[in-house]
């Protein structure tokens, strides 16, 4: 698709984006029909100018789009790409929004993976790579370049990427890896590791793309402006100069510049460019090397100031050049170099001078890649030379306002290679300045005749002239006549070649000095007969005097001596001839000729010929320097060229010719060649001459071997194939080889001293011939062959016999025992060269014979090194690629790498090379480095490992190519002798060298190569030696720890091809080594052998590179088409193997247990089919065993008597292994059900196994299923289900009785607990490891063993250390008195046992800290919660089921509940405590019901119900170490008897009790309840359960009052004034009337006994009231005096009612008052009440109750707060969501007009819909705020007033205090009144009350409403008629909704709270019924403190605004 189509909404479209690919299944004349690639189910029309067509090609049935290889692998990689550039920025992203907001795009790319803006460039790049592919547009070379980019992209960011390596040729193609060896395979990867390194260096540094010469170094030179004021036209003359030397090193690059500022030459226009060539390293480091530029002015004499001012380049070099100005720029200087055809008056003077230091641009060339500024000054009077000096002195220069602009590269590599890299700076036309010189190398084309002439100086003297002259010199070429020759002479580069060069004018001076340099190229025919001329001229300053000026002097020099040779190098000080026009004949031009041309020709002469006469003053000073490849200036060369007319000299000649250089040798290289041949073969004495020829070509050779003229080889290689032809010369050159060798071999007398001479001329003489022996050789074979070609090869026989006679003689120079070490190593390195230039002449096997000879005939300790160098050239030869040659090299190469390698030779120990790497080791081992890192110079072990490393590489790349015939022998050689010390090698090296993967690689080629019959070969081989055992156990272990993940790899993990490829060997050597082992090692049995088999084989199939499935689409499609999936293959070849075994299977349970089970897992179907049924074949194997150990298998199959009868080996390896697999990764859904079905199938149908085999399946898929679970779940970050899924593993191994999984398991969970600082149930966990240990000094069996405590070896040590641990642990969690029961059972030991009396102290010692911390600590009990879990989408454990939490310490149900979402964030927290439906229960949803419940204490603690003890001693068994819960909800029955619903007698409760598997707290923090029972309580049993508890609260007050006498008395207050003066709540009384009447007897006779029980509760609270009011009495302070008086008053009514009906009771604890006594310090105060009934401190409103949301939860407050300072700052501060209700906002009008109360019904009702959305029984919770004194009354009459119809009303601004009374209707109270009132502290009467430590206050809920969601017991009694009271001023709606309970803590032992400023409330109080706790409600009005007239009405309660969250409608 070219664009997208989008169009939805019409019938049969097809959406499509850019770049789908669609397939086409029909078409009209507009649309297309088809379907997208991606998605063949849909198919519709799509318009035909969308789509763009392309050619395709069908794969795999699928339609690709033909691309070129290239394109689809940068489709392929984008796409891969892609999916992992999102998961970059995506995971980053992450990471960015959890820390910080994100903004704007920049911070979140900031906080990306640093790798994701590379990668995303990279793909940038390729896709714009791709485009320019597709497209078609690009030449061949541009295509290319591309490629190549691509390629670098694709394989950098795939090792940014961590992807796999990809191995290419240089052109970029993908290699077939199938198609080359293994050894050339792991080079390939090694040079793609170079390859994407250099990639990566030239991403960021700048290089160039190939590999550089160099020799050779080139400076490009941009000339872009001149600023200067100038008006005539000028030369620049650019140049390279050495500072040192003061002399320039290039030729002169000349620009043509304009008056107008400007290049002359148009062709010069914007392209000022030279190239400086030919520079050498030693150039380049030249300590100053400067660029010059020598500016020469061409004009008039006199400079003329420019009116223009100055003029750049810049300025004007945009101008456009008209015709005239054109063709003046090109005329203005004709090729003579002075006037043009226009005749005009032009000089050559000196204008200035510029220079730049280029040394530091040259070190560092990419820092000035701009302009660069050349300073430039004028000469004014000084030469240009003397201009230069001051410049780079930097002296006298004054202000430099002048300068050029040129730019500088520096580039390496001849001038073809710079051309190809660099076309844009380098085209064809910038011309090249070479250097003065030869380069570093001469190449052999490079042919040169250049003359530099440098005009040095001169001195004329005065003759006529007053005045100095000015002279100006011309220069021209002429011949023998004297004629001048045209074009061969030159400036400079850039400019044409002229006829004849002008000197610079200096004005007036007699001595000038030029310094000026210029290229004379004169061709070589012409030199012999040129000369150069100069003519000296004085120019005039006037225009028509100079051209009448003529030449005053001449002089000349010839180019060639007289003896041949040319001019020699240096300075010539020339004669000047005077010329008199009159006499000079000018028609005989070369009349000069005559005379002397040089002053040192004179010899004080003066001649003179007609018209010359010699000027003996003058000179002229010249300079040469020729460099030239054809011209020699070597006498002694040119006498040897020359032999034949001067043979008297010839011995000298010959001699000579060491010392003439090796520019002129090489330069006359042929020449030279052939005189010396021609004199061997010419002259009449052999025995003068042949030795001193042969060593004179001996020399050639060698110095055309030197390193300058190196390529220089080829002209000898050329000259002896193309141009020798000498045919005699081979027997003369082999008759002074042969007398050289037996002159040196042949033993020389000794000294007198008994000393052989130092080395003697033959020694050195031989070591010269045999260094360049292989060109000697050379010169033979060529004259035999020309020979042999001229004479029909006639005397071959004699030939044959000759070159065996010098073969022999080579070895009997080997053999010789006299010093000739450096010549035989100088034969070894050439031998292989001689031997394949003898094959053209010499039999091929006689050859390799003689080779052979020669190698063996080494002493075993000589020139191993330098053997080895011979055997690697050998394996590279033509030679050794002939089958017959090869079989008798290979194995003498074979052994002597052997040998090396194993070190038997140059006197190193075997152990030399692997002992070396274990030093090494150590060393690292001590250094605390890498071993690496030691490896930074080469061990000589490690050359010599490389050494033969290379030549196993080289042997194996040649035995898989095609055209060496053959190779099966040589494959059989290679593996005989190579391939175990190769193994070995591969074994012993330190996986960190570099040498360990081309062992590997070298072993895997030899296995590569070997057939089934080189297997056989191997085994013969092996066994006749008996050492196959060894062999096969061997490779079994190499192959085991080469796909090791534990081991550090071979073969990096990117490099998939060599991993791959590896496998693919590995996998056939194994099936062929299963034959071995089949036929060699079943009978006799060899148990090792076939165990290693087994694992290596398991190992090599579970490895991670086959496990494809692990592998993107991409890579696993390329190693299917590849490599395809070898597991099958190696899964049927261990299957094979094992049902080969036979009687011996039973050998390999359990050890195979865990392997089989591994490779069994791997997610492939079929593989698995294959391997489950081993496991049922393991089981019947055991089974039938015998169970005695001298039978075997096969025995017990006919003697079942003797049958093992079960298989418990195998079952505990499978369950142990299952657990590790399965938690390491392994194994899946789909292999359980898999294992189940096959395994059940087999089982079902065995008639022995059908039973227990079919439990042992169904236990392990039970197994499978859990540790699946616990897979899945581990990583859950609900701490509470990967608890539960530990827990449940650990039930499951107690069942199955594996105490080792057992222990392991109980760690983990102790562990998961110790994470979240779960003490106690840490130290529970633990203890299930003691409850395996008993308490004797039997050792430890393994699996008893803790890994916490590794040094304890028997029962005792380990029971004893894990105890003193779980105390520890106890102690952190605050159990003591489970530490204390741990101490008891520790100190039984120690005293009866082990009689260790000091740890008994110590013991004794922590077990009273104990027993003191019960005491004296702060503990706070946590509540518990019913939690159910509703809905699928629950994990399995905890779909549908109830559970009961421990919450956390001080954590309330609302943050119980926001903890429960936080660990589910899909589930919906359920909003009542209905049950839920089926729709909810089998849906997909997650729903969470939680609520509160108490704990009831056990049975057992009954004993506490009758003592008086310490409410801390008691608290803590009622809430710890409990198995039973309940939790209550009220409801209406108005068959009680009220009229009235909101009657006591007619508010019922539905209590819950539900049972835990377990008792808590114990190993979890939940337990699932397993039973659940649920019944009524009649309001009358609730009377007397509130009463009992309002009992026991007293009693408690009061024992804790007389135990401490500095205890606070405010709680003792309150709750004295909540009974004694009830108020609106009525107190007993309203029991009495409900219940306490004939009346109610009559109707419920049955309840007989519990009004009596009744009756006696009020009876008994009279004395406990009177007890505790004395104590008030005593400790109150003088300000609550008249609270005291009050209170007096109304218990004086109160006893004489009660004890009036009831009679008088006594108390008990008047007898014990002056016997019990405990004491408490002041420091105990804050733990008196336990905060777990600080929730339940209200004396909870009966409306409150009616929707039974009415609970109190608090926060944590600081221990130092006191009583006092608590209640001074106690308020109540009542947000609407805790109790504000509307009539608040509109209480004046209430009071006006008083409504009917509403039923309570209704009320509840609109409760339940009015819940917030966050608690739906826990309102917000209201924060304690400090009050001023003066407001203390009002607040708390604000808060004991709260209705709980407005508790879960809708959130509004917080309540103001009220100021005025609310009912004026009623009569004010008197000021006394009022004062006594205000004078007692606040009565709480509100569920909002939050008092720290004091007795519970639970809330009462009567409502009928079944589904408002209620936990408690707390029931209100409103339905039992309270005695008529008065309307009276309130802030709430309804006083009827005030109750206050003081709920004792459980077992009826009051906790003494004190009020917490700081803390905050919730509205909701619980109310828990237990067996020995009973709540009391007490009735008392809080508002104001007034009292209340019983006769008024109350005023109605509106009804609350339901809530927006609020879900329950009913």
């Amino acid at each position: 698709a070219k664009c997208n189509f989008d169009q939805e909404t019409k019938p049969h479209r097809l959406n499509l984006d850019v770049g789908d690919a669609v397939i086409i299944l029909k078409e009209t004349t507009h649309w297309y029909y088809g379907y997208r690639q991606k998605a063949k189910e849909t198919r519709g029309i799509f318009p035909k100018s969308y789509i763009h067509l392309c050619e395709y090609n069908i794969v795999n049935g699928e339609f690709c789009i033909q691309r070129t290889d290239i394109v689809e692998e940068i489709t392929k990689v984008l796409l891969e790409w892609g999916s992992i550039a999102k998961d970059y920025f995506l995971v980053s992203a992450k990471v960015r929004f959890q820390n910080k907001p994100i903004l704007n795009e920049m911070p979140l790319l900031q906080s990306t993976n640093p790798s994701f803006p590379k990668i995303r460039r990279k793909m940038n790049e390729l896709n714009n790579n791709r485009a320019a592919l597709i497209s078609g547009n690009l030449p061949l070379d541009e295509v290319r370049k591309v490629k190549l980019q691509a390629t670098n992209q694709i394989d950098t960011g795939n090792k940014l990427l961590g992807l796999d390596m990809v191995v290419r040729d240089e052109s970029g193609d993908i290699l077939d890896t199938n198609a080359i060896c293994t050894t050339e395979l792991y080079e390939q990867h090694v040079h793609a590791i170079q390859r994407i390194d250099k990639a990566n260096r030239l991403s960021t540094e700048r290089g160039t793309t190939r590999t550089l010469n160099k020799f050779s170094h080139n400076i490009l030179l941009h000339v872009n402006a001149f600023v200067c004021k100038f008006q005539e036209d000028s030369d620049l003359l650019f140049t390279l100069f050495d500072g040192e030397t003061h002399k320039p090193i290039s030729e002169n690059y000349v620009v043509k510049w304009s008056r107008t500022g400007i290049a002359r030459d148009i062709e010069q226009i914007d392209n000022n460019r030279v190239l400086f060539t030919d520079l050498s390293k030693s150039d380049l480091g030249i300590a100053k090397m400067y660029l010059v530029c020598y500016a020469i002015r061409i004009g008039a004499m006199e400079f003329k100031e420019s009116t223009d001012g100055k003029r750049t380049s810049m300025s004007i070099a945009n101008s456009m050049l008209n015709a005239s100005s054109r063709k003046a720029s090109q005329l203005s200087v004709s090729s003579s170099g002075s006037s043009g055809s226009t005749g005009e008056y032009i000089i050559r003077r000196p204008f200035g001078v510029a220079c730049k230091d280029l040394t530091p641009i040259i070190s560092k060339a990419e820092d000035f890649r701009g302009n660069l500024d050349l300073p430039f000054i004028m000469c004014d009077k000084d030469t240009l030379d003397g201009t230069l000096r001051k410049l780079i002195s930097n002296k006298d220069i004054g202000k430099i306002d002048s300068k050029m602009a040129v730019t500088i590269e520096v580039l390496r590599g001849d001038i073809k290679q710079i051309k190809e890299d660099f076309p844009r700076l380098v085209h064809t036309n910038v011309p090249v300045a070479r250097k003065m010189g030869f380069p570093e190398v001469i190449l052999p084309g490079d042919v040169r005749n250049d003359l530099y002439l440098t005009i040095c100086s001169g001195e004329f003297a005065r003759i006529a002239k007053t005045s100095e002259k000015n002279v100006e010199v011309s220069v021209c070429v002429a011949n023998e006549q004297g004629y001048l020759i045209p074009g061969v002479l030159s400036i400079g580069a850039g400019h044409p070649p002229i006829d004849e060069y002008k000197s610079v004018v200096y004005y007036h001076d007699d001595k000038p000095k030029w310094q000026e340099t210029f290229k004379i190229h004169v061709p070589i025919e012409d030199f012999k007969q040129c000369h150069l001329r100069f003519v000296l001229k004085h120019r005039s300053s006037n225009e028509q005097k100079d051209r009448t000026e003529k030449p005053f002097g001449l002089a000349y020099v010839r180019l060639m001596q007289s003896n041949g040779t040319t001019i020699p190098q240096g300075q010539h000080i020339l004669a000047v001839y005077k010329i008199d026009h009159k006499k000079y004949d000018k028609t005989v031009a070369n009349s000069y000729m005559e005379l002397p041309a040089t002053v040192a020709e004179l010899q004080g002469t003066k001649p003179s010929t007609s018209g010359l006469s010699l000027l003996p003053k003058d000179q002229l000073s010249i300079g040469v320097n020729l460099c030239s490849t054809k011209l020699t200036q070597s006498v002694s060369l040119l006498g040897l060229l020359n032999w034949s007319a001067h043979k008297e000299t010839l011995e000298q000649s010959l001699t000579a010719l060491s010392t003439v250089p090796g520019e002129e040798v090489v330069k006359f290289l042929q020449d030279i060649l052939d005189a010396l041949f021609n004199i061997l073969v010419e002259n009449d004495q052999p025995e003068k001459y042949d030795q001193l020829v042969f060593m004179s070509i001996i020399h050639l050779i060698e110095t055309v071997s030197d390193l300058k003229y190196q390529h220089f080889l080829t002209v000898l290689d050329v000259y002896i194939n193309e141009s020798f032809s000498f045919t005699l010369a081979y027997t003369k050159l082999m008759d002074v080889l042969q007398k050289n060798i037996s002159d040196a071999i042949t033993p020389k007398e000794k000294s007198v001293d008994g000393n052989t001479h130092e080395e003697s001329a033959e020694v050195r003489r031989l070591y010269k011939t045999t260094r360049y022996l292989h060109y000697v050789m050379k010169f033979v074979i060529r004259s035999r062959v020309l020979y042999a070609e001229m004479n029909c090869n006639t005397d071959y026989v004699d030939f044959a016999s000759r070159l065996q006679e010098l073969l022999r003689m080579f070895i009997d120079m080997i053999g010789c025992p006299s010093n000739l070490l450096k010549s035989e190593g100088a034969l070894l390195k050439n031998l292989h060269i001689i031997a394949t230039d003898l094959m053209q002449v010499f039999d091929q096997v006689r050859l390799s014979v003689s080779i052979v000879e020669i190698l063996e005939k080494f002493p075993p300790r000589r020139l191993t090194q330098s053997k080895m160098g011979c055997i690697k050239d050998f394996v590279d030869t033509k030679l050794f690629t002939l089958p017959k040659c090869r079989a008798i090299l290979l194995p003498v190469f074979c052994k002597h790498i052997r040998d090396h390698l194993e070190s038997k030779e140059e006197g190193d120990s075997k152990t030399d090379i692997w002992q070396q790497e274990k030093n090494l080791s150590k060393a690292a081992k001590v250094l605390g480095q890498k071993k690496s890192q030691l490896h930074t110079c080469d061990t000589t072990a490690n050359k010599k490992i490389a050494e033969c490393i290379n030549i196993m590489n080289n042997i194996l790349k040649l035995l898989f190519r095609s055209d060496v015939g053959s190779t099966h022998n040589d494959v059989r050689d290679i593996m005989i002798i190579l391939l175990r010390t190769v193994m070995k090698a591969a074994r012993v090296l330190d996986r960190d060298t570099g040498l360990v993967g081309r062992f590997f690689a070298i072993m895997l080629g030899i296995l590569q190569r070997m057939d089934a019959q080189h297997y056989e070969y191997l085994v013969k081989d092996l066994h006749q030696r008996d050492e196959l055992k060894d062999f096969v156990i061997e490779i079994l272990l190499v192959f085991e720890e080469l796909v090791s993940p534990h081991l550090k790899e071979v073969f990096p993990r990117d490099w998939m091809d060599m991993i791959m490829h590896q496998n693919t060997v590995i996998l056939g050597a194994l099936k062929n080594l299963s034959v071995v082992i089949t036929d060699y090692f079943l009978c006799p049995f060899e148990r090792q052998i076939w165990s290693n088999f087994f694992q290596c084989s398991i190992a090599f199939l579970v490895q991670s590179p086959l496990q494809l499935n692990d592998f993107n689409d991409n890579k696993r499609q390329i190693v299917f088409a590849r490599y395809r999936d070898i597991r099958k293959d190696t899964a049927t070849e261990i299957r094979k193997m094992w049902f080969q075994l036979g009687q011996h299977k039973p050998k390999f349970i359990p050890q195979l247990v865990e392997p089989i089970l591994e490779m069994s897992m791997i997610p492939e179907k079929e593989l698995r089919q294959e391997t489950i049924p081993i496991f049922f074949d393991m089981m019947q194997c055991e089974y039938y065993s015998s169970r005695l150990e001298q039978e075997s298998y096969g025995d017990t199959k006919f003697n079942n008597a003797h049958h093992k009868g079960n298989f418990n080996d195998f079952k505990t390896a499978m369950i142990e292994k299952l657990d590790i697999l399965i938690g390491a990764g392994k194994g899946d859904a789909e292999y359980k059900q898999l294992f189940e079905t096959i395994m059940m199938q087999r089982c079902a149908a065995h008639n022995t196994l059908n039973v227990d085999g079919t439990a042992f399946v169904e236990m392990v898929t039970r197994l499978m299923e859990k540790l699946l679970e616990y897979r899945f779940i581990i990583q859950d970050e609900s701490k509470e289900n990967r608890m539960a899924c530990t827990f449940s593993l650990l039930q499951f191994y107690s069942e199955v009785d594996l105490k080792e999984m057992y222990i392991r398991y109980v760690y983990k969970l102790c562990a998961l607990h110790m994470e979240f600082e779960n003490y106690t149930e840490a130290a529970f966990t633990l203890k299930l490891h003691t409850e395996l240990l008993r308490w004797t000094d039997t050792a430890l069996s393994l699996q008893l063993r803790s890994f916490r405590h590794p040094n304890c070896l028997t029962h005792r040590q380990l029971k004893e250390a894990l105890y003193f641990e779980i105390m520890e642990y106890f102690d952190k969690g605050k159990q003591w008195e489970c530490a204390i029961d741990m101490c008891r059972v520790l100190a039984r030991q120690y005293e009866e046992e082990t009689y260790d009396y000091l740890k008994l102290a110590e013991l004794l010692k922590m077990m009273a800290m104990f027993f003191e911390k019960i005491i004296k600590e702060l503990r706070h009990n946590s509540e518990y919660f019913r939690v159910c879990f509703y809905g699928r989408g629950f994990p399995r454990l905890l779909q549908n089921r109830v559970y009961i939490f421990r919450g956390k310490e001080y954590e309330r149900h609302s943050d119980f509940c926001a903890r429960m979402l936080v660990q589910h964030p899909q589930a919906e927290l359920m909003q009542t405590l209905e049950a839920p439906g089926e729709d909810i229960t089998n849906s997909d949803g997650q729903y969470i019901q939680v609520n509160k419940v108490e704990p009831i204490m056990d049975q057992s603690y009954n004993k506490f119900n009758d003592k008086i003890i310490n409410n801390e001693i008691v608290k803590y068994f009622a809430a710890n170490n409990v198995q039973k819960f309940q939790f209550s909800r009220p409801f209406r029955d108005s068959s009680g008897g009220g009229g009235n619903m909101d009657d006591v007698r007619n508010l019922w409760l539905e209590r819950t009790e539900l049972l835990t598997r377990f008792t808590l707290p114990g190993i979890l923090r939940w337990f699932p309840v397993i039973e659940t029972n649920t019944f009524k309580i009649s309001p009358l049993e609730r009377a007397v359960e509130i009463m009992k508890d309002t009992n026991r609260d007293i009693r408690q007050l009061v024992i804790l009052h007389r135990s401490d006498d500095k205890l606070h008395i405010n709680p003792l207050s309150m709750k004295l004034s909540g009974i004694v003066d009830p108020a609106v709540m009525g107190g007993f009384a309203k029991y009495e009337e409900a219940f306490l009447t004939d009346e109610y007897l009559e109707q419920n006779p049955d309840d007989k006994d519990l009004v009596e029980e009744l009756k006696e509760l009020i009876a008994n609270q009279i004395p406990l009231l009177d007890i505790a009011i004395g104590i008030h009495r005593q400790r109150a302070p003088e300000s609550l005096r008249a609270m005291q008086e009050h209170l007096e008053d109304c218990f004086s009514e109160m006893q004489q009612h009660v004890e009036l009906r009831y009679g008088c009771r006594a108390c008990d604890l008047k007898s014990v008052r002056d016997t019990v006594v405990m004491r408490r310090t002041n420091s105990i105060l804050p733990t008196l009440f336990d905060g777990s009934n600080i929730n339940r401190h209200s004396e909870t409103s009966m409306g409150s109750s009616d929707s039974g949301l009415s609970k109190s939860t608090f926060l944590p407050r600081p221990q130092t707060s006191s009583i006092k300072t608590t209640l001074a700052s106690f308020s109540f501060n009542t947000r609407p969501s805790l109790g504000h209700s509307p009539s608040t906002k509109s209480s004046k009008t209430k009071d006006k007009t008083p409504a009917k109360r509403r039923s309570m019904k209704k009320v509840s009702d609109r409760d339940a819909l009015s819940l917030p959305s966050s608690q739906w029984y826990t309102p917000p919770l209201s924060t304690i705020t400090s009050t001023p004194e003066k407001e203390i009354n009002t607040s708390i009459a604000s808060l004991g007033s709260v209705s709980n119809s407005s508790l879960s009303g809708p959130k509004t601004p917080d309540p103001h205090v009220l100021t005025e009374e609310l009912t004026p209707k009623r009569p004010l109270r008197s000021e006394k009144e009022k004062e006594r009132r205000l004078s007692r502290p606040a009565s709480i009467a509100t569920p909002t009350a939050s008092i720290k430590n004091f007795p519970d206050t639970r809330s009462l809920s009567e409502s009928s409403n079944r589904n408002s969601v209620e936990t408690t017991d707390s029931t209100s009694e409103e339905d039992i008629q309270p005695p008529p009271l008065p309307a009276k001023a309130r802030d709430s709606t309804d006083f009827s909704s005030l109750s206050q309970n003081m709920d004792w803590a459980p077992n009826g032992y009051a906790m003494l709270s004190t009020l917490n400023s700081t803390s905050s409330m919730s509205t909701t109080s619980t109310l828990t019924k237990t067996s020995i706790t009973n709540t009391t409600y007490e009735y008392l009005e809080a508002t104001n403190f007034t009292l209340v007239d019983g006769s008024k009405p109350r005023p109605p309660t509106p009804p609350p605004k339901p809530s927006r969250h609020s879900k329950h409608i009913p």
